[in-house]
């Protein structure tokens, strides 16, 4: 039988429900525009389908695969054939291209209001001692590059100070005791989120959220299969995709800055959310940090804490 798996919340979810419904009036996303990386399979093409159902002004796609990218994308037309959805083949890693692709998008639909970054990649799964070194920063390269340059261009995109909802898909392993072989991956979505978290502090209009999608059939896991067994049974697409909907809406406002499963459920979040939230910046729960760490030196609040 699976291990459980850790939970914040009391109730735990492994396909989407009720609260999460996209299609629900106050998760809706009309009249923003919406862009998702990663988009060409796994949980980028389920999120795209999610964030469809939500209604809103464009959906715009990215991916390094065309056929996969356009598979996907035909796929939400065919549900949604009144909306319009746009394709873009990149490289996340290729910063003057990538800056072009979103300067087109906001210059055509006058900027960019949700960014969900479902883009990764596994690194080797070897134990350290026989890590490559010639080759090990090539998942931080994807990972952390990527990631900067992603949030770098869809701020820079957008010529006025509008908010920007920046959804960061990041894995449970980072707080989890170590899997044998897993060290380079989890340390660098550690990185990315560390990198995150500086960069939404310095600019405050970034809404940054970080999220564990659950345990996914996807290729990344088929992959990792074939290395180790995880102890955790798969959750359906369904419940992640959904959920990066919901949190990107005002209801999940609170939880910005914190570090979240999509396996939670959303009422129970929403009834805590006076101790999430917690007091000055720093404080409350759900944010990465040191427990018993003191956050005042005498009575002035530590920088970034």
């Amino acid at each position: 039988m699976a291990a459980p798996t850790p939970s914040y919340t009391k109730v735990t979810h492994s396909a989407t429900y009720a609260a999460i419904n996209p299609s629900q009036p106050n998760l809706s996303t009309a009249g923003k525009v919406v862009v998702i990386t990663g988009a060409s399979g796994g949980i980028g093409r389920g999120t795209s389908s999610s964030f469809a159902a939500s209604g809103p002004r464009a959906l715009i796609l990215l991916g390094r695969r065309p056929d996969a990218l356009n598979e996907t994308a035909q796929s939400v037309r065919g549900a949604f054939p009144d909306l319009i959805v746009q394709t873009r083949q990149v490289d996340l890693c290729d910063t003057p291209g990538l800056r072009d692709v979103f300067n087109k998008v906001a210059s055509e639909f006058g900027g960019i209001d949700i960014l969900v970054h479902c883009a990764g990649v596994l690194a080797p799964v070897v134990p350290l001692l026989q890590a490559d070194p010639a080759s090990f920063l090539d998942g931080y390269k994807m990972t952390v590059v990527g990631t900067l340059n992603t949030v770098q261009a869809v701020t820079l995109a957008n010529k006025d100070s509008r908010e920007i909802t920046f959804i960061n898909l990041t894995t449970a392993g980072i707080l989890f005791p170590p899997f044998n072989g897993m060290g380079a991956y989890v340390s660098s979505k550690m990185a990315a989120v560390k990198l995150l978290q500086s960069f939404a502090t310095e600019n405050p209009h970034v809404r940054l959220h970080n999220v564990h999608p659950g345990f996914l059939d996807t290729a990344m896991s088929t992959q990792l299969g074939k290395t180790i067994k995880l102890p955790f049974s798969y959750d359906d697409m369904s419940l992640p995709a959904d959920f990066l909907v919901w949190i990107a809406s005002p209801e999940a406002n609170f939880l910005r800055g914190k570090l979240v499963f999509a396996a939670w459920d959303v009422d129970e979040l929403k009834s805590r959310e006076k101790e999430i939230v917690g007091g000055p910046p720093g404080t409350g729960e759900l944010w990465l940090g040191f427990q018993g760490f003191p956050r005042y030196i005498g009575d002035q609040l530590l920088p970034g804490a």
